[in-house]
C-alpha cells in the first residue's frame, strides 16, 4: 500500500509541474519555450524595413554628403571607401586590396555605424580628422599615403592629405 501511495504522490507532483531539488525544496518546472521561432517572410520584410529605416535616418544625420577615402600602404596594400548621398540616391563602396569589394546596401550597413562614430567636422584640424578616421575604422597608422575628400552637408568641401 505504501508503494501505491508513493507512486500516486510522485505522479501528482510531476503532473502539477513541481519538482523537488535534492534538499526536498519545491521548485517550479516551467514549460520550455523555444528561444526563437523561425522568422516568417513578413517578419523578415519588417526587419529589413526597420534596418533600412535606421540606416536612412543615420545617413540623414551624417555631417557629410560625400566621403572619399584612399589609404595606400607599403607593398601596394590599399583601402578605399567611396560614399555619396543626395536626394536621388545613396551609394557606398568599400574596396580593400586582397579582399572582396563590397558595395550597395551591404557597404552602407557596414559603414553607417562607423560614420556615426566619427567626431570631426569642418572646423577640425587635418591631424584630428586623420586620427579620427584611422581610429574609427581600425586602420593601421603606418600608411604611405592618406587622402580624404569630404563634402559636408552645408556644401563645404575639404581635402585632408598626409
Amino acid at each position: 500500500m505504501k508503494t501505491v501511495t508513493s507512486i500516486l504522490a510522485l505522479c501528482l507532483i510531476v503532473m502539477s509541474g513541481c519538482t523537488a531539488d535534492k534538499n526536498g525544496k519545491q521548485m517550479m518546472d516551467y514549460e520550455q519555450q523555444p528561444l526563437s521561432t523561425a522568422p516568417t517572410t513578413d517578419s523578415l520584410n519588417d526587419m529589413n524595413d526597420q534596418t533600412n529605416e535606421k540606416v536612412d535616418n543615420a545617413i540623414k544625420a551624417l555631417p557629410f554628403q560625400q566621403f572619399d577615402l584612399e589609404i595606400d600602404y607599403v607593398d601596394t596594400l590599399s583601402y578605399q571607401i567611396k560614399y555619396v548621398s543626395n536626394e536621388a540616391q545613396t551609394r557606398a563602396i568599400i574596396n580593400e586590396i586582397g579582399e572582396e569589394k563590397i558595395s550597395g546596401e551591404k557597404a552602407l550597413d557596414q559603414l553607417t555605424p562607423h560614420f556615426m562614430e566619427l567626431s570631426f567636422d569642418e572646423d577640425s584640424s587635418e591631424q584630428e580628422v586623420i586620427e579620427d578616421v584611422l581610429q574609427v575604422f581600425g586602420l593601421d597608422e603606418t600608411y604611405k599615403e592618406f587622402k580624404l575628400r569630404v563634402v559636408y552637408s552645408n556644401g563645404l568641401e575639404a581635402e585632408y592629405e598626409d
